[in-house]
């Protein structure tokens, strides 16, 4: 403890933190003395990290509503077979939610939204292929705005299907 100050209470409060006074920290080399192709490199590492980024969320949407339609498709299932009604969905919500407490999504509106789903969307290839392209999000407004479950099949473009 020999040799240290003390420090003043502004001093105090501008460090966060132990200090180690042998602690070295590297510092990256000024750009004077970097290769002349290090910018262009480091713009191409950019891009790539940026597109592989989107690359992961473009997946986990489309893997989202996959699953999404896999529920709505074993809700039906169940509903048919088994005359499931809202009481059992919103039974299936309180329980979905309690053994996945930090994910979102399996209220019992949405519950009923994979339904509704699954009965618009029944090819599987083309929620794998095209559908599941779109956010949740969109597929729910889809949803909303049209009412005939059939009418998704009357806005699909030629080769949809």
């Amino acid at each position: 403890m020999a040799g240290r100050r003390k420090r003043s209470e502004t001093e105090k409060r501008l460090v966060l933190g132990r200090q180690r006074l042998d602690a070295l920290f590297p510092v990256g080399p000024a750009k004077a003395s970097l290769p002349g192709d290090y910018a262009e490199a480091l713009k191409a590492i950019k891009r790539r990290i940026q597109k592989e980024r989107l690359q992961v969320v473009l997946s986990s949407n489309a893997a989202m509503v996959r699953l999404y339609w896999d529920i709505g498709r074993m809700i039906l299932d169940r509903q048919k077979r088994a005359g499931w009604g809202a009481k059992v969905i919103d039974r299936l919500a309180a329980d979905l939610h309690e053994a996945f407490p930090d994910m979102k999504g399996f209220s019992p509106r949405n519950l009923k939204y994979m339904r509704a789903f699954a009965e618009a969307h029944t090819d599987p290839e083309v929620v794998q292929q095209v559908v599941a392209q779109l956010p949740w999000g969109h597929n729910v407004r889809l949803l909303e705005s049209v009412k005939d479950p059939g009418g998704f099949r009357a806005m699909d473009p030629p080769g949809f299907l």
